[in-house]
């Protein structure tokens, strides 16, 4: 096996790495359908499966939570989010076609600069792949393919921390590229390579009137690396390779990152819960996307997340969480150490994400506690609580960030209906005491789910 250097080496030429990745993709594609058409059979029929669901959404906010200007933007807020998802599948024997489309729109916002891609995405083919079903059946002490694809892909791995679709957020992440898993010893492995998609039309016009346009991905950018997870769902090992070079309409900051994880869960049924993931990022990346700015950083940066528990009834739990994330508060020194998300997701560790906009995963230290009770068969509710701190204290900057709280209730109407209201409340810190708007950040929120 090769050696690819995730930090220093750049394939040099645009053409040619297009050119790599077509004729990569070819091979791929050919495989699927020659090594699959020679296992079909005549007498088998093809089969069917679509599901789709739609989620409505109302937010409510006053007092953003970060400091910011009343010429920028407003005390209160609103939107009205629709997300309507649709997905298909036709499986003949080993070959098998997936396609999805999701369509994501927002109503009602009063004229909001924060409004962007991650919120409108309207009618767009979220996936379309095409794959060959390998073997399912084989011996656990071997490695054995179970499936391959080639397509357009909506991931989700382990925690979601470093790679998720995203669920509150109204648009989904979406990837085209390569995925093939595997099964080996006691183990599921899934490798891919990746390039991520970029949701389209990106003005804010445009967006503000959910105008649509195709989504594509660049040769420039590329998500690579390994994912794996023990069968009895108690550890994860995740590593991602993300490079990126300027291209054609595209300006970077030319990352070159390698990002490694590991998660320990306890099993289910367990009188502790216990949740830990630690993940290191190294490599280098520069401090702007200007066209002028080349000077490499090096970077090494880190995440801690653990939450420890107990069932205090048969149906309720109580856990006390800690979130450590390293960050950056010298642009000086040649380095960098903020951690990067890359693409996943953060609303179920700090709060609702869209009109209230809780924290990204950087430089921030977060402690608390929460209690999840299923106190009814059709009710789920959370409460949590949450006091942040900077990890690196900006230059002129307090460290507090504030106190949260959260609440979400969950109602199951009939089985494909379910009702959901939430809220958040921060009491500022001396940290986001600033700007136009230093008074505490209230947020509701009420919506549906409805799946089909």
């Amino acid at each position: 096996m090769n050696y690819i250097n995730p930090f220093r080496g750049r394939v040099a030429g645009c053409s040619a790495r297009r050119n790599g990745v077509k004729r990569l993709a070819g091979i791929a594609l050919a495989s699927l359908i020659l090594g699959g058409t020679a296992q079909v059979s005549a007498a088998e029929s093809p089969k069917y499966e679509w599901s789709g669901e739609w989620n409505l959404r109302f937010e409510n906010l006053v007092n953003p939570l970060f400091p910011t200007t009343s010429s920028a933007v407003h005390q209160h807020n609103q939107r009205l989010s629709s997300k309507f998802e649709l997905k298909g599948s036709v499986t003949w024997s080993n070959i098998q076609l997936v396609g999805a489309f999701a369509d994501s729109r927002v109503y009602l916002d009063n004229d909001d600069p924060t409004l962007g891609r991650s919120q409108v995405n309207t009618f767009e083919p979220v996936q379309f792949q095409i794959g060959w079903l390998g073997d399912t059946k084989g011996n656990t002490d071997e490695l054995y393919m179970k499936k391959i694809s080639v397509g357009r892909f909506v991931l989700d791995h382990g925690s979601r921390r470093l790679l998720g679709s995203g669920y509150f957020r109204n648009a989904l992440n979406s990837f085209d590229g390569i995925v093939t898993d595997w099964h080996w010893s006691d183990w599921s492995v899934r490798g891919f390579y990746l390039f991520p998609v970029s949701r389209l039309p990106s003005d804010a016009a445009s967006i503000d009137n959910n105008e649509r346009a195709f989504d594509k991905s660049d040769t420039e950018r590329r998500f690579y690396g390994v994912y794996a997870e023990s069968d009895d769902k108690m550890w994860r090992v995740q590593t991602y390779w993300f490079n990126e070079d300027d291209g054609p309409g595209l300006n970077t900051r030319n990352r070159d990152l390698f990002t490694v994880s590991t998660q320990y869960t306890s099993p289910k049924g367990s009188e502790w819960l216990t949740d830990v993931e630690v993940a290191l990022q190294t490599g280098t990346q520069r401090q702007t996307t200007a066209s002028d700015d080349v000077n490499d950083l090096d970077h090494f940066a880190w995440l801690l997340h653990a939450s420890v528990g107990k069932m205090i009834d048969s149906k309720t739990s109580l856990s006390a969480v800690v979130d450590l994330i390293s960050g950056d508060n010298d642009s000086s020194d040649n380095k960098s150490s903020a951690f990067d998300g890359l693409y996943g997701v953060r609303r179920f560790d700090f709060g609702p994400t869209e009109v209230y906009r809780s924290f990204a995963r950087r430089n921030l230290v977060g402690i608390g506690a929460k209690v999840v009770s299923k106190f009814t068969s059709k009710d789920n509710l959370l409460l949590h609580y949450r006091a942040y701190w900077y990890q690196k204290t900006p230059n002129g900057s307090d460290s507090f960030l504030g106190n949260q709280l959260e609440m979400r209730w969950r109602h199951q109407i009939t089985k494909p209906l379910r009702l959901e209201f939430g809220s958040a409340y921060m009491f500022k810190g001396k940290a986001l005491e600033q700007g136009d708007y230093p008074g505490d950040t209230a947020y509701v929120y009420s919506g549906f789910r409805y799946r089909f």
